[in-house]
């Protein structure tokens, strides 16, 4: 069995830019991002910020569950969007006192596109955003939640929205997470150590997946795109008791752009977005295997 992968780059990370600049002044005859026909008019997406807690807590880790809506038949891109499109974007302004950690991103789908492969989300997705506080007794205050992202049908629109939240820490209180945080956190992947008899190593060029099949169906590759780390098209082989995916690595220092070759993507299985998946974060060469046992 085979799986498709794109091919990424340094080169392909910079000609994405180059094309999103040159939809966005309008210019024709853009490959891959197909521009929008003059009468087309830009979808609208709704989004909203909510507290991933019943309460905010303090000396706890709270969260912003950042949600957009998405029209039927768009999609929006996921950090590594694959063969076109550009990442969604969102930004936190805190008030003094608060530090904002790194977005979780959800597990992506798989589009099918005249360019190859993309990945991203369509219909409802939640993007959570850790925060905690830095001050011994901050005041409450209000954050302001910015997001930008490429929505893409037949044509494509860059859009932007801002929503605001007050936040107000309480003492001697335990948080406890909101239905829609429980929805949102089974979308995010987990580490691939966390899998059980699942081992993750690199030999010469390349990357294989070997652990026991999971019942949501069979396994698969989506690649992250690194600057200097081409990964070839998957291949998959197996039975009942577990499987075994194989992916071709090239390097090519002179796309690194000066950082260290890191190999990305994730482990998924079935089809449905909250099916499971795995983060794979592998350094070549690996100091030690990212499996259990």
């Amino acid at each position: 069995m085979r799986l498709p992968v794109i091919r990424g780059s340094a080169k392909g990370s910079g000609m994405r830019c180059l094309l999103l600049l040159l939809t966005a002044l309008g210019i024709p005859g853009v490959p891959g991002l197909r521009p929008a026909p003059p009468a087309e008019r830009p979808p609208v997406l709704a989004f909203t910020v909510a507290s991933g807690q019943s309460v905010m807590a303090r000396g706890h880790e709270n969260t912003l569950l950042c949600t957009l809506e998405i029209p039927d038949g768009y999609h929006i891109y996921w950090k590594h969007p694959g063969a076109s499109g550009a990442p969604t974007e969102i930004e936190v302004d805190a008030p003094e006192g608060y530090e904002i950690g790194s977005m979780r991103w959800p597990r992506p789908e798989v589009f099918d596109e005249p360019e190859g492969s993309t990945y991203g989300y369509s219909d409802r997705v939640t993007f959570i955003i850790p925060f905690r506080h830095t001050a011994p007794l901050p005041e409450p205050g209000e954050f302001v939640v910015s997001a930008r992202w490429l929505a893409c049908k037949k044509a494509c629109f860059m859009g932007s929205a801002t929503a605001t939240i007050r936040v107000s820490l309480l003492d001697h209180v335990k948080p406890v997470p909101t239905e829609a945080m429980r929805r949102a956190a089974a979308r995010i992947p987990t580490p691939v150590a966390e899998r059980p008899s699942t081992r993750v190593t690199f030999a010469k060029d390349r990357l294989v997946i070997s652990g026991p099949i999971d019942p949501a169906g069979l396994p698969a590759f989506i690649p992250a795109d690194v600057p200097g780390v081409v990964l070839g098209e998957p291949s998959i082989r197996g039975d009942a008791s577990g499987f075994e995916l194989v992916v071709p690595v090239d390097l090519e220092p002179e796309n690194s752009l000066g950082n260290e070759p890191v190999i990305e993507g994730l482990l998924v299985f079935g089809m449905k977005p909250q099916d499971p998946s795995y983060d794979i974060r592998m350094p070549v060469p690996p100091a030690v295997d990212a499996g259990t046992d």
